[in-house]
């Protein structure tokens, strides 16, 4: 009878473990637009802002595919919209890829930082231009979003950069 009992709790604690959720089930529900599945696992007390290996979170993911609903959502239960990811990559870096108006405006309002700098010391900005969306582009500046050359030097600096440095700068003496 005892290792029947055992049995039978290691079975439920398995069964248990096999279901429980994580930051990948998260953000894979926001990145292939599951709104109920992305609800319910926020329901289920996950954490909003929870990360993939690579830093990514699911506000990420939603913001890159352009699911403004679960954007929302995301928002609704406090998604912090100034994470970075291990490239220094933002979400609202994320919403510029494929020009998505609606979640860029979201983001801005939700207090995402106009003049981040990823890894490599590229704005925000710098990265708008490339994609050539205009309006977003717009969006920015109406936000107070400044080009690469009109970031404060002590800004890079603490994103990466070197004091007395510019982005994108080469290092004295080096040619």
């Amino acid at each position: 009878m005892k290792y029947k009992e055992y049995f039978l709790i290691l079975l439920f604690a398995l069964s248990h473990a096999a279901q429980a959720e994580d930051a990948k089930d998260l953000f894979a529900a926001a990145m292939m637009g599951k709104l109920e599945r992305t609800e319910a696992l926020l329901a289920q007390g996950l954490d909003v802002n929870g990360k993939t290996a690579s830093g990514r979170t699911a506000l990420m993911a939603a913001s890159f595919s352009g699911n403004v609903k679960i954007v929302k959502a995301l928002l609704a239960y406090g998604a912090d919209v100034s994470i970075a990811d291990n490239a220094g990559t933002t979400a609202l870096m994320d919403a510029l890829v494929f020009g998505n108006e609606d979640i860029v405006n979201l983001l801005i309002a939700a207090g995402a930082d106009v003049n981040a700098l990823d890894k490599q010391n590229v704005t925000v900005m710098a990265r708008a231009k490339k994609t050539g969306h205009e309006k977003i582009i717009k969006i920015l500046e109406g936000a107070g979003a400044k080009a690469e050359e009109d970031v404060p030097i002590e800004e890079a600096a603490g994103k990466g950069g070197k004091p007395g440095e510019k982005p994108g700068a080469k290092p004295a003496g080096k040619k």
